[in-house]
C-alpha cells in the first residue's frame, strides 16, 4: 500500500447536541467522538463531553426533550472553548465523519472561529448518512434516513433520547457494517 494513502488518515466519527437547529440562537451542549484507524476501523481513543449552556433561555423545548437535557446530568459540564481546545487535537489530519456531518460541523466550525481556535482536523468530511443511503438503495425501498430508523436496520441499538456518545457509537457501528461489505482494494491508480 502506498505511504500517501488517503485511508490511512484517522477517522473521527462525530457528534453533537445543541440547544436548537438555528446556528444563530442555539448552541453546542454535548461532543463525542470516536477516532479509528483509516484502514481497519479500529477504535483507538473516544471522547465525550457535556458543554455548559450559557442562553437557555434561547433553547428550544422540543430540542430539549429530544436530548434530554437535565440541568443535573449537565452539574459537571466542562465550558465550550476547553472542549473545543481538547478536541480540536484529538486526532491531527483526522477526517470528520457524522450522521448528517454539515449539520454538526456548521456548529462546531463557528464555535471553533468564536472562540479564536484553530483546530487540526482534515479539510474533508465524510458524511455517513449519505455511505448509508447508498447501501439502502441498492436493498430496496425504504421509508427513512433518520439515524434512529437506519439503526434498526443494521442491528444497532440506540436508546429513544438523542446522547452524543451513543448517536457516535451509532454511526461508527453503521458505517463499519457498511464498509465490512466492501472489498478492500491496494489501489486505484489514482
Amino acid at each position: 500500500m502506498r505511504n500517501d494513502d488517503f485511508r490511512s488518515k484517522k477517522l473521527v466519527f462525530i457528534d453533537i447536541e445543541t440547544t436548537g437547529l438555528s446556528l444563530i440562537n442555539s448552541e453546542i451542549i454535548e461532543l463525542a467522538a470516536i477516532v479509528c484507524d483509516g484502514i481497519s476501523l479500529k477504535i483507538e481513543k473516544t471522547f465525550h463531553s457535556r458543554i455548559k449552556p450559557l442562553h437557555m433561555e434561547r433553547a428550544e423545548k422540543e430540542a430539549l426533550l429530544v436530548n434530554g437535557y437535565d440541568p443535573i446530568k449537565w452539574r459537571d459540564a466542562r465550558e465550550l472553548k476547553d472542549v473545543l481546545l481538547e478536541f480540536g487535537n484529538l486526532a491531527p489530519s483526522g477526517i470528520l465523519v457524522g450522521w448528517n456531518v454539515s449539520f454538526d460541523w456548521a456548529f462546531l466550525d463557528k464555535a471553533f472561529e468564536e472562540n479564536q481556535i484553530i483546530h487540526k482536523f482534515d479539510y474533508h468530511k465524510i458524511d455517513a448518512m449519505s455511505v448509508a443511503y447508498a447501501e439502502l438503495f441498492k436493498k430496496g425501498a425504504f421509508a427513512s434516513i433518520s439515524l434512529r430508523k437506519v439503526a434498526v436496520t443494521f442491528n444497532v441499538k440506540l436508546p429513544a433520547v438523542h446522547d452524543a456518545a451513543n448517536d457516535t457509537r451509532a454511526t461508527y457501528e453503521i458505517f463499519k457494517k457498511i464498509m465490512a461489505g466492501n472489498k478492500v482494494q491496494d489501489t486505484l491508480g489514482i
